[in-house]
């Protein structure tokens, strides 16, 4: 394993958060989240189009406040935080970054399929997507599938990624050799990665996401930009949802287009509207 770091490794503030700020920022997100949940009460289910509007507004909620709560606690604490403290930066070297991000997609997928056999899930197809509403209707089909492949690879992966891996990073590496920093920090926030979709996800899944997190932390790691994970997290789920939901290949790739194309859209507008500058100033 490289010991090369996302860069830049030195916030605004001349130093980078640990692994108690890190977890702070998750138990803080988490805590919020309860209010996401308050739309799906409100609006209830007793129509289908009820429970999937309820659904995606707790949804894009949610994902908000993984962003939004991390970056204003870590504030708070001291940091200056722009978006390049949080991995949301291209890779510098582009078709390097590719291969490595097919390379992580191909590992994952071997690695989750024995796992899964191990586990004896590997027939077995998770059931969130169903509970979300995925096959109400057609719309319900397209708001929820690019809530999945769109706002929860985001939401996720800067919380995961971008905000409690380096934390737990910086504070293994003042103990660890970098390698053993990088490995202890990949698998930690792969578990908590896995134990946040404990409360929607079958149990004999949980392994497997944790297993996934860690491979999107070491890509994170190996690329320095958060664009990458999201990526392979958003193609996981558009692989998840279509599978789940009993979609033909077309209605998947077609989805799994849409989602990327939102993601460039919206990479490019943070890039040219965010630039540089912190999103809060430090306190």
């Amino acid at each position: 394993m490289s010991d090369a770091r996302p860069e830049p490794e030195t916030p605004a503030t001349g130093r980078r958060w640990g692994a108690l700020e890190g977890i702070l920022a998750l138990v803080t997100a988490i805590g919020l989240t309860l209010f996401a949940g308050i739309p799906q009460v409100v609006i209830g289910d007793d129509t289908g189009t009820a429970e999937v509007t309820g659904n995606a507004i707790s949804m894009v909620l949610q994902n908000v406040i993984f962003v939004a709560a991390p970056i204003a606690l870590l504030a708070v604490m001291g940091h200056r935080i722009g978006r390049r403290d949080l991995g949301w930066r291209g890779p510098r070297r582009t078709w390097l970054a590719i291969g490595l991000l097919v390379g992580a997609a191909v590992a994952y997928l071997v690695l989750s399929s024995g796992l899964a056999h191990l586990l004896g899930v590997a027939d077995e197809q998770d059931e969130l997507p169903d509970k979300l509403g995925v096959n109400v209707s057609a719309l319900a089909g397209i708001v929820i599938g690019l809530a999945v492949t769109v706002l929860a690879p985001i939401g996720e992966e800067t919380l995961l990624r971008g905000v409690v891996y380096p934390g737990l990073r910086t504070t293994f590496g003042r103990i660890a050799p970098g390698w053993l920093a990088i490995a202890l920090a990949a698998v930690i926030d792969g578990l908590l990665f896995g134990a946040l979709h404990a409360a929607g996800t079958d149990v004999g899944f949980l392994p497997i996401l944790a297993l996934f997190g860690a491979v999107l932390c070491l890509l994170y790691q190996w690329t320095g930009s958060l664009y990458l994970p999201i990526v392979l997290h958003a193609t996981n789920n558009t692989v998840a949802i279509t599978q789940a939901a009993d979609w033909s290949a077309g209605q998947g790739i077609a989805l799994w287009v849409a989602a990327m194309a939102i993601l460039a859209l919206l990479g490019v507008g943070v890039r040219r509207g965010a630039g540089d500058a912190p999103f809060l100033p430090a306190r």
